[in-house]
């Protein structure tokens, strides 16, 4: 659950820029898309982080929601780059 939710918090982010956006999606996103993004993927890694400090305690759920978000965001960076050498590739 709290890989799911540290990707997905990740992916959102992401998308709230410019150049990932025009990667993933196409076009330039609006002011209001952008802050919708970037709040879907603040909520979504508070999420993570009160799953694992209600779960595990304070001390280690911490750290284990470090751990996750350090996993999910590496994820998030290898889809992007396979992503966009796809996108290189096909022109």
């Amino acid at each position: 659950m709290s890989l799911l939710l540290s990707i997905v918090g990740f992916a959102c982010l992401a998308g709230a820029m410019n150049r990932h956006h025009v990667e993933v999606i196409g076009g330039k996103p609006s002011h209001g898309r952008v802050r919708l993004l970037r709040l879907a993927g603040s909520v979504a890694l508070l999420a993570m982080l009160t799953f694992e400090m209600t779960n595990e305690g304070a001390a280690f759920g911490a750290l284990l929601s470090f751990g996750y978000a350090s996993a999910g965001a590496a994820i998030v960076l290898l889809a992007l780059t396979v992503l966009s050498r796809l996108r290189i590739g096909s022109r």
